[in-house]
């Protein structure tokens, strides 16, 4: 048991070392021998339990998207799936429809506190994302690292998160305008906000819950128009579609 848990503690340094030293100089610019310093490892044991780098970097990813996929399908199943159930909520081709006025406040305010979840999720896990931000910024082989938590909304079987609204629902889709409008609106504003997160507290002079609700305002402020809105849609687009009939 002694051994076990020195092990875990030798790969949970590796794991830390490296986060912290791909965040302060980049992936490329790291090296494994500086990773085995500041882990206080041999670059033997990095070897051990990682077969690369990249590998490294693919783990702190991988627990990333894991991490935000199961907060996402908590939220799903006991509020989207629910209000399906109840009849409260039918996601249509052309958007989120509410039974009444109560139902849209409910998925409101539910999705708010959603987003506080997400928002805490990603504070504490800003040294990854900045190295996501970092990546995706430069030409290099994980340029696109960022780009698969797009993957989290594809109309695929394996998909859980879509799995799990259509087990519900067997008539939802997601379309690609929504896919690339929550991912710029809703999870890269996440991103980013995390990822300055440090600086903009420094300049702005806010507190902590200042600027994390000023910034949950202006996300309140694009779910609203979201979902009583008619301009983005969950189908094809209604401009083209009048184009065609035009």
């Amino acid at each position: 048991m002694k051994a076990e848990t020195q092990q875990n503690d030798a790969k949970q340094r590796i794991i830390n070392a490296s986060l912290s030293l791909f965040s302060r100089k980049g992936f490329d610019a790291t090296r494994v021998n500086e990773i085995a310093a500041e882990a206080k490892v041999t670059k033997a044991l990095i070897y051990y339990y990682f077969k690369s780098k990249e590998e490294i970097l693919d783990h702190l990813i991988q627990s990333v998207l894991r991490d935000w996929t199961s907060t996402a399908r908590d939220f799903i199943n006991k509020d989207i799936v629910q209000m399906i159930k109840d009849g409260r909520l039918d996601i249509k081709p052309d958007g989120p429809h509410f039974i009444d006025k109560a139902a849209m406040s409910d998925f409101l305010k539910n999705s708010m506190t959603f987003f506080r979840r997400m928002l805490d999720f990603d504070l504490a896990r800003r040294p990854v994302l900045r190295i996501l931000m970092l990546e995706s910024l430069k030409m290099s082989k994980h340029h696109n690292e960022l780009l698969r938590i797009m993957d989290l909304r594809a109309n695929t079987a394996d998909n859980l998160l879509f799995k799990a609204i259509t087990e519900a629902d067997e008539h939802f889709a997601v379309s690609k305008d929504i896919v690339l409008f929550e991912f710029f609106f809703f999870i890269l504003p996440f991103v980013c906000f995390a990822t300055y997160y440090d600086d903009c507290k420094e300049i702005s002079g806010l507190s902590d819950k200042k600027l994390q609700e000023a910034f949950l305002r202006s996300i309140q402020v694009v779910l609203k128009a979201m979902i009583s809105g008619s301009d983005i849609l969950y189908g094809e687009n209604k401009l083209q579609e009048a184009e065609l009939r035009g």
